[in-house]
């Protein structure tokens, strides 16, 4: 697993896996499994059903229906011969141009009267029989005569278990450029009608439409058949020779004039007859330009048959007869409609020939597919690095709109086929894989951040470093930083009345509502020292006003921990043991510092270094000698002017040299405006001028009205005790070079 973590961690992991996602979606483009052409044919069947071929009433291509009320009337499928005759009569008389059968006679009418009379030489004389037979015509002879006198097409069909023969053409096949037949479907053996009514027919064709899908999306208009060397054409395209009295096929490949091929045999481009020219796929396939069930386009053979079309409905047009029974199961499933009749089929195929309405799917479809998936995809690895999440997912957003909105303007404008799904899904694949390795890593990041700096971060810091980690530089950085420590005062004492567990759950007790007030005001917590805590504000992130923030917080601790010791004092009294006190002092300091990871290789933590530092834990243990709650440094009373606080003196601190003026904090800008800390605030002053001046007997004789300031305002403290005892010794061993200085003997 750490080889795979080390390959999410890696920079340029992101761009390798989607150019992997580009080259293994290029080489399945080469390929072009069935998988991938059934969703391309989805996706063209989708705008097919969106925006069909809009249906031309005027187009003369109509449909012979033996329907359910034909059935009804002239007895099941198939009828006798006869019947179908005076169908082919009646069209004829009243115009017809051709009479294309989707059918196949292939058996002679068992239900010609000459055939049941041949039945009866079992039961009398041959010559009777014959006499009989002669004086009654043939039902096949009869529907020969009737085609022969029109313009009929008969049908054929393909199996392999069919005849050795195969359909007779009646048609001549010229091509230009390559040799057509290596391109077309090759059948096994062939199903077509009887001898008699096939050279009465007109034309020969195909009722077979492609088998290669459950749907029916293109249909062959030329066919070969094994061991021989003739074409053979689809019911549809005989239909409009015959109409158009033509008598050859003309079918161009690539190689031929005006097609350019490269030297490569990339198939057949179009099959023409008469003045009709109809394009093709390789294959000599036309693309169904479906528009879907039409009622119109059909009229009931039981209509025809009794009289009751007028001419004008018939003269003039190509007629398909077909069956739309559904006993008959000549049903098809096309782009846009489920189960219409198979003869449509035809007929729309008819009507697109004649109405020069094609889809077409170009031959250098796929070349400007696979080069537009392989620039644009490239072009996205490259952006991949480069751009931030957000826009990456626009430009890919574009990329794929594009992939999508161009197909259907080449299809709703141009009759063009062009892949919509496989680029953008490719694009999608690319940017998905991609981010979401990026995603993962950063998720990792964020995680590292989240543990690293969870414990001692507020959660909305631990949110924004996690969310924007470029906000913190690791490694150490300079910043101005607020800095907090704090200490139990007697804490040994303290520590006396409890055993290890007590101790425990006593101290957790105390550090966690101490840490929630820091945390709350955007601090970060450096360390825990036994009963002390480091704490500082301004790092990792910015703080804005962060001194007034470190103030706010120990101003709230020392409420909160009077709030603590009145619910320990009543747990003492509840267990008849002595309450203690807790005590503590907190030492504030602002001032550059050296933030970042320090330790080891092995053992590192983030915190902070530097003089400030430094001066913010003498500060603190100060706390003890002037017996106030808070002292916090001159930088930081500049950063809190509004807040209130009083100068308790000029001390040079362990370490140090130079002397730092030190304020006690006594409160917020709300305790600041009151007229008791002013008071107080003056009596200090008037206090401090008297000492550092050496007045130490006139700053003896203010204690008392400044402890009496200080207990008006509201502050607690032991520093006026403590400077009476210092006034004192002063007094009786006065300094001869005093300059108001105290040099702290105490850390």
């Amino acid at each position: 697993m750490s080889w795979l973590m080390r390959g999410i961690n890696a920079p340029r992991a992101p761009v390798f896996v989607a150019l992997l996602v580009l080259l293994g979606a290029l080489a399945l483009r080469i390929a072009d499994p069935a998988a991938v052409t059934r969703l391309r044919d989805f996706a063209f069947d989708s705008y097919q059903r969106i925006q069909p071929r809009t249906y031309n009433p005027e187009t003369p291509v109509r449909i012979v229906d033996i329907d359910e009320a034909s059935l009804q009337e002239f007895g099941q499928w198939p009828w006798p011969r006869t019947i179908v005759a005076r169908l082919v009569d009646k069209l004829t008389e009243k115009g017809a141009v051709v009479v294309a059968f989707d059918a196949v006679f292939a058996e002679p009418d068992r239900s010609s009267i000459s055939r049941m009379v041949r039945d009866l030489v079992a039961f009398t004389d041959p010559e009777t029989v014959q006499k009989l037979a002669a004086a009654v015509q043939d039902n096949d002879k009869v529907l020969a005569d009737a085609m022969a006198q029109s313009r009929v097409v008969a049908g054929f069909g393909f199996d392999v278990k069919g005849t050795g023969k195969p359909p007779r053409t009646f048609h001549g096949v010229a091509f230009a450029g390559d040799q057509p037949s290596q391109f077309l479907p090759q059948q096994g053996g062939t199903v077509k009608s009887i001898d008699i009514l096939e050279a009465a027919a007109k034309g020969n064709g195909s009722v077979n439409t492609d088998v290669d899908s459950i749907v029916i999306r293109r249909v062959p208009m030329m066919f070969r058949v094994a061991g021989y060397d003739g074409l053979f054409p689809a019911l549809s395209i005989e239909a409009l020779r015959v109409a158009q009295e033509a008598s050859t096929y003309l079918i161009k490949s690539s190689g031929a004039s005006g097609e350019m091929s490269f030297g490569e045999k990339t198939g057949i481009v179009a099959i023409r007859t008469g003045n009709l020219e109809v394009p093709t796929d390789a294959r000599g396939r036309l693309i169904v330009y479906d528009t879907g069930h039409k009622e119109e386009r059909f009229i009931s053979a039981r209509a025809i048959l009794n009289d009751e079309v007028p001419a004008e409905k018939i003269e003039g047009n190509v007629f398909f007869v077909g069956t739309s029974a559904i006993g008959l199961k000549d049903l098809r499933n096309t782009p846009v409609q489920d189960a219409v009749p198979g003869v449509e089929l035809h007929a729309q195929l008819a009507e697109q020939m004649l109405e020069q309405k094609f889809l077409a799917r170009p031959d250098y479809a796929d070349g400007a597919e696979f080069l537009y998936l392989a620039i644009i995809g490239l072009l996205l690895v490259v952006l991949l690095p480069r751009l931030s999440a957000g826009k990456m997912a626009v430009v890919a957003t574009i990329f794929i709109g594009i992939g999508l909105a161009v197909p259907w303007i080449a299809y709703s404008n141009y009759q063009l086929l062009f892949d919509p799904i496989y680029p953008p899904v490719t694009f999608a694949a690319i940017y998905v894989g991609g981010t979401a390795l990026a995603f993962m890593r950063t998720e990792r990041e964020r995680a590292e951040i989240r543990g690293a700096f969870g414990m001692y971060l507020s959660p909305d810091l631990v949110e924004q470093l996690a969310r924007n980690p470029s906000l913190l530089q690791l490694g150490g950085e300079q910043r101005e930083i607020t800095v907090m420590f704090t200490d139990v005062r007697g804490f040994t004492t303290i520590s006396e009345q409890f055993d290890p567990q007590g101790l425990t759950r006593f101290m957790n007790r105390f550090l966690t509502p101490m840490t929630d007030l820091i945390l709350g005001l955007k601090g970060t917590i450096d360390k825990y020292m036994g009963d002390a805590i480091m704490a500082f504000w301004n790092a990792p992130l910015p703080v804005e006003r962060h001194a007034a923030r470190a103030c706010d917080a120990a101003l709230a601790m020392q409420a909160r921990l009077a709030e603590l010791n009145e619910e320990w004092k009543a747990e003492a009294i509840a267990e008849g043991r002595k309450h203690i006190p807790v005590n503590i002092g907190v030492g504030l300091n602002t001032g550059p510092a050296s933030v970042g990871n320090f330790g080891s290789t092995q053992r590192f933590t983030y915190s902070c270094l530097g003089d400030d530092v430094n001066l913010a834990s003498r500060l603190e243990g100060q706390c003890k000698t002037y017996g106030v709650g808070i002292i916090i440094g001159r930088k930081t009373r500049e950063a809190v002017e509004d807040y209130a606080t009083a100068e308790i003196d000029l001390i040079t601190v362990k370490g140090k040299t130079e002397p730092e003026r030190v304020f006690a904090l006594l409160g917020d800008p709300a305790v600041a405006q009151t007229d008791a800390f002013r008071a107080l605030q003056a009596c200090q002053d008037e206090f401090l001028r008297l000492y550092r001046t050496g007045g130490f007997a006139e700053a003896l004789e203010m204690i008392g009205t400044c402890q009496a300031a200080a207990e008006t305002a509201g502050w607690r403290q032991t520093y006026y005790e403590m400077m009476r005892g210092r006034l004192d010794a002063l007094i009786d061993d006065s300094p001869v070079d005093w300059k108001g200085v105290y040099v702290a003997k105490d850390k």
